[in-house]
Formats: C-alpha cells, sequence, structure tokens
C-alpha cells in the first residue's frame, strides 16, 4: 500500500504536473543519488594481490568510496516483415542486455582502489608474463570463473538511506582495466582522482530476493550509522569534558 501512495495521486495533476502541497495531487518524486553498493564475493586470492588488504576491507573500501553507478540495460529487438506495397510490422526478435557495469570509486592516499583494480587483473593476466597467476591447487580450485570473478548487489533508496528502490544483483564480475592511465600529473592542476573501473557482468537478477538482501544490507548500513552518530558524540562530550 505505501508503494501505491507514493504516486496514487498523480491522476490528479495531470494538467499542472505539480505534485507539492500536502494534500491534493502530492506524488513523491523518485530521487538519484542515494545509492549503494557490496561485493558479497570477491576472488579468494585477491587480498595476496592487492596490498595487504584482507577480504572484509576490501569489500567495505569499495563500498564506501563508491561514488557512482552505471548498470546496464535491455534492449528489445525487433524482427521486421514487409507486406504488400512496402507496409510494414514487427514483432518481438530477441532481447539483448548489456553486458558490463561501470562503477566510479574515489580513490585515497595511499592508493588503495587502484591496488586492488590493478591487484585483480594482475591476478588474472600478469602483465610480466601475460599468464595467469592462479595456479592449479590440491582443491582443484585453478584457473577458473569462480576463482577470478565476483558478485556485487547495488541498489538506491529514498533519502533515509534505508527504504530500497532499485536492486540489482550483478554475478560474474571482473574489472577489465588496469587504471593505470589514470596517474597522470601536471604542476599546474591540482584536484581529485576518481577511477571509474568496466566490470564484466555474466548475469543479471532483479527478483524479490535480491530487494530482500539489499534491504538486509540497507539495515546494516542504517544501524551502523545510528552507532557511529552515538559513539562521535560520545568521544565529543568526553573530550570537552576533559
Amino acid at each position: 500500500m505505501a508503494i501505491k501512495n507514493s504516486f496514487v495521486n498523480v491522476t490528479t495533476n495531470r494538467l499542472s504536473r505539480n505534485f507539492g502541497g500536502t494534500v491534493a495531487g502530492v506524488a513523491d518524486p523518485y530521487l538519484t543519488g542515494y545509492h549503494f553498493i557490496y561485493f558479497a564475493k570477491l576472488p579468494a586470492s585477491l587480498p595476496t594481490y592487492s596490498g595487504g588488504l584482507e577480504d572484509g576491507e576490501i569489500k567495505n573500501l569499495l563500498a564506501g568510496a563508491c561514488l557512482s553507478v552505471t548498470p546496464p540495460g535491455g534492449t528489445l529487438n525487433k524482427v521486421e516483415y514487409t507486406g504488400l506495397g512496402g507496409v510494414k510490422f514487427s514483432v518481438p526478435g530477441n532481447i539483448d542486455y548489456g553486458n558490463s557495469v561501470s562503477v566510479k570509486f574515489l580513490e585515497f592516499n595511499k592508493l588503495p582502489v587502484f591496488n586492488v583494480m590493478h591487484g585483480w587483473v594482475k591476478m588474472i593476466r600478469d602483465y610480466r608474463t601475460g599468464t595467469s597467476n592462479l595456479e592449479e591447487t590440491a582443491d582443484g580450485m585453478g584457473y577458473s570463473k569462480s576463482t577470478y570473478a565476483g558478485l556485487m548487489y547495488y541498489w538506491t533508496t529514498a533519502p533515509d538511506a534505508k527504504t530500497v528502490e532499485y536492486f540489482a544483483c550483478y554475478d560474474g564480475l571482473f574489472p577489465t582495466k588496469d587504471p593505470q592511465d589514470l596517474f597522470t600529473s601536471d604542476v599546474e592542476t591540482v584536484g581529485r582522482l576518481d577511477i571509474e573501473i568496466e566490470f564484466n557482468v555474466d548475469y543479471i537478477w532483479h527478483e524479490d530476493w535480491v530487494k530482500e538482501k539489499c534491504q538486509g544490507y540497507a539495515d546494516n548500513i542504517f544501524n551502523i550509522k545510528a552507532n557511529v552518530i552515538e559513539q562521535y558524540g560520545n568521544t565529543i562530550s568526553s573530550a570537552s569534558g576533559s
């Protein structure tokens, strides 16, 4: 019911399309900018190539450094037929979804994001040899999709940062670029560095279970937020009293 009520009065203001106020024609617009990601799965060997970061540290780093996400879309291709006199009609042919998702990260001192992405690519194909560093092990887990690819959840929320709206799960992720070309420098320019990485995608999931998973992550982030605010307040209070 809450979802319906967010736009139930759109038809009331079909003329002006002014959905403000508090009584008639109220409808809340969707706002962008409130988004989150979480890599639920990363290659088990990635920490070896990521400058000393552990698996959990990499996941939290990428989640916290995410500035923007460009998800793939789908195109329903059609098959066209020509009738008598050149008249035409069409029927659906096949669905074609993009196979990449782009994520922009804010880089930090000591280059942790670069180290992760550079190490991930190096793990798959070492620039020194052109071969993979994923060797066959005793458990039979050598070079395979399951050992070099990851899985990422992406969701957007209402401005409360908790109510999940758009959601997706991307499986089979691996970076398609070693971002060394971004580290240009000019004495006349001092600025920030954002690292945008295009990831391969094999499967795109947009099902109810994805929303449930994303809502769980959102709830967890919201709880952390509350704890951080409380701890920060206690720290300020203690410092002021000393």
